[in-house]
């Protein structure tokens, strides 16, 4: 895995269905690589998310799949096609964020703002959800994947 201060091969796919893409500090799991255009420090618990969404990439590919960017452009297309396909993406690499800042020893208050915080960026409008999803469904979606596990 790579960090590469760009945009990915895709990205006018993912501006046409997310105009906030753009933004910086918005970063994109594509292939083996993690794209950062704004090349901002990106934060260990973000790497964990961006991982989720690398190796889910692989694994969902068709089996006709020649090259990881063959699996990775039919990750995206599902991803920005499909709302609950994109949701559920979201909640697993939100969960990893989430496990990443190894918030075991805090305090329960300290880690149930972690959890909002967490809970917040996955119910974000970056993610252009239709229809969209409350702080309310993240948070229990987030918490159901931590008991699972």
């Amino acid at each position: 895995m790579s960090v590469i201060v760009a945009r990915p091969p895709n990205f006018e796919l993912i501006l046409k269905a997310f105009p906030d893409a753009d933004k910086p500090g918005v970063i994109f799991a594509y292939g083996d690589n993690i794209y950062n255009p704004s090349g901002d420090p990106i934060p260990p618990a973000l790497l964990a998310h961006e991982r989720i969404h690398l190796g889910r990439q692989k694994m969902l590919a068709p089996p006709s799949s020649l090259s990881i960017d063959a699996a990775a452009d039919h990750w995206w297309i599902r991803y920005v096609l499909d709302a609950e396909f994109r949701y559920r993406e979201e909640l697993l690499a939100h969960v990893a964020e989430f496990k990443a800042q190894d918030n075991r020893g805090l305090d329960r208050n300290l880690r149930a703002k972690i959890l909002q915080k967490t809970a917040a960026r996955l119910c974000a409008p970056l993610y252009n959800y239709t229809p969209p999803r409350s702080m309310t469904l993240a948070m229990r979606d987030i918490r159901w994947e931590l008991e699972k596990k």
